[in-house]
């Protein structure tokens, strides 16, 4: 009977070690995975609290040019150039910006009465202060603005080109205008610098008006500009 009481025994102690082995092995893996979720939780915190840096980090001022308008120009009589000057740094929230617009040329014109032709020189001069305020976080996406306007003009007075009974009009004149407007626009910055915006702004001149040819809004007392193709550099 003692040999097979000491078997027994024996497959007794094998059996509890290794319930306690596969109890402790059990119980390092459980620890491990514990570990590994403890880590990835903390991970996705770190990487939630760590944002990107906004596009105009340490970028404090931007040129754009209205590229379209100045391709068109080349093939008319009048040259354009459209742009805008922009400061970054004063207001992380809004920009300051100093939009500008100049066309100036002489185009050829024909009387619609007895055909000839005539000459139509043409100054004119746009000077803007305006301030954009972002709707997002950042300097970036949508935004409202308010601005005013400084206007030149240099030309000849007369009924519009829109008006089919155009005729020469009178002599050469100019005149200066001043005039407020708000306005809604879109900007997408990209972290190289480069970026894009488009803007609607509508608005009044202060005082009379006079109609000078081959100019559409500026010379009455609407203010109306549309801008599509747009892009500058921050830097």
């Amino acid at each position: 009977m003692k040999p097979i009481l000491t078997l027994a025994l024996a497959a007794i102690l094998c059996s509890v070690s290794a319930i306690a082995q596969d109890t402790t092995l059990t119980s390092k893996i459980d620890t491990v995975l514990q570990n590994q979720r403890t880590m990835l939780q903390m991970q996705q915190q770190i990487l939630g609290a760590v944002e990107p840096p906004p596009p105009l980090a340490g970028k404090t001022v931007g040129i754009e040019l209205n590229l379209a308008r100045l391709l068109v120009s080349t093939v008319s009589d009048y040259f354009t150039l459209s742009g805008t000057f922009s400061l970054f740094s004063v207001l992380r929230s809004g920009e300051i910006a100093f939009p500008f617009f100049y066309q100036s040329g002489t185009g050829k014109r024909k009387d619609s009465f007895n055909g000839t032709q005539f000459e139509v020189p043409l100054t004119l001069l746009n000077l803007d202060v305006t301030y954009r305020h972002f709707l997002g976080k950042y300097q970036d996406g949508f935004y409202f603005s308010v601005g005013a306007r400084y206007t030149y003009i240099k030309g000849v007075e007369g009924a519009d080109l829109f008006v089919f009974t155009m005729n020469q009009g009178g002599p050469e004149s100019s005149t200066q205008r001043l005039g407020a407007y708000f306005g809604i626009g879109y900007r997408y910055f990209t972290q190289s610098g480069f970026y894009w915006g488009t803007s609607l702004i509508y608005g009044r001149y202060f005082g009379g008006d006079r109609d000078y040819q081959d100019v559409l809004w500026d010379d009455g007392k609407i203010i109306l500009d549309v801008e599509l193709l747009k892009f500058g550099y921050a830097f």
